[in-house]
């Protein structure tokens, strides 16, 4: 038998199939993820649906036309936060691999979840801060020093007599 797309060492109809075909409810919030991964590879749509928090349901693209030309290859779960049996909320952080259009892309998510009434909703991917962009400088001409440089220990330009790192170097 052919192992299951999640990645387990178990057929597809022993794994993944079981929660896709609603056999079975995922246990922990990575199950749900691994069993969403696999519905990409064999064209679940409407499970994909289904396990998305109904709240985040409105705005779905229509899945076929925004998969189409490709080909899932990998997943490999990254880091699990919470999200066990006993918890109401999970982040599963995760790498897909896939190509499309003959060119091998990769997807790095922290995707998180939510327990509800027993049952596991994908609820999206959390936000990744924004790292501003560095300042740069209004002058494009390089500093150029016209003293010579004051060393730590060196005598206080200010003429106290102490030495720099003492005084004014502070």
């Amino acid at each position: 038998m052919k192992e299951c797309p999640c990645g387990s060492v178990f057929p597809y109809t022993d794994c993944c199939g079981l929660l896709i075909r609603g056999a079975i409810g995922a246990d922990t919030a990575e199950d749900l993820m691994r069993s969403r991964y696999t519905a990409h590879v064999v064209k679940e749509w409407d499970y994909l649906v289904q396990t998305r928090h109904p709240d985040e349901r409105k705005d779905l693209k229509d899945l076929a036309t925004a998969n189409e030309g490709v080909e899932w290859k990998n997943l490999e779960i990254l880091h699990s936060q919470k999200g066990g049996r006993e918890d109401d909320e999970g982040e599963v952080t995760y790498v897909a691999t896939f190509e499309k259009n003959g060119k091998t892309e990769t997807l790095r998510e922290t995707a998180v979840f939510l327990k509800e009434e027993g049952r596991w909703y994908y609820c999206g991917e959390r936000s990744q801060p924004k790292i501003a962009p560095p300042k740069t400088s209004r002058s494009t001409k390089p500093f150029v020093r016209t003293e010579a440089k004051v060393g730590r220990n060196d005598p206080c330009p200010c003429g106290s007599g102490k030495k720099f790192k003492k005084c004014c170097g502070r």
